[in-house]
């Protein structure tokens, strides 16, 4: 199997790995807002989580096709795309929370609970993922670059 194969499937079990981890907090905190706030807070936990699922997902999406550009193109969608979700992540959150009827039915703190337990879900994956991942490093002695030791 070639080498950028192999990163590539390692890439996405880390992701997957990450996903459920987010995935799995955030149903435990999904319960945690049923039971001490009905319905609106496990709907707030829950649109929260689902909002910081899919900025995460689409990062992983644009940055490993801005991986596999050779020039520095792939540098500038990476940031580009980082601007742009934290741009639409924002609208969607102060649009939600500005819009009387929908700002009404979610609890501002179960959101940021939601949030905050999604996002340390999905770092905690990729931490144990990267943890027990097996990565082949080889030491070769250095050489120094043509005409550098002239």
């Amino acid at each position: 199997m070639p080498a950028q194969t192999r990163a590539r499937t390692g890439s996405s079990r880390l992701a997957a790995l990450a996903g459920l981890a987010c995935l799995g907090a955030s149903a435990v905190m999904i319960v945690a807002g049923a039971l001490f706030d009905g319905a609106r807070g496990a709907i707030s936990v829950a649109g929260a989580s689902a909002l910081v699922l899919a900025y995460f997902v689409s990062g992983q999406l644009i940055e490993r096709q801005a991986l596999q550009m050779a020039d520095a193109s792939g540098m500038t969608i990476t940031m580009v795309s980082y601007a742009v979700r934290i741009g639409l992540v924002g609208s969607v959150l102060w649009l939600a929370m500005s819009t009387p009827a929908i700002a009404g039915a979610l609890s501002s703190t179960w959101v940021a609970i939601g949030a905050l337990v999604a996002v340390l879900g999905w770092l905690t994956g990729l931490m144990v993922g990267h943890a027990r991942s097996r990565v082949p490093v080889y030491d070769q002695p250095y050489q120094a670059p043509a005409g550098w030791d002239e």
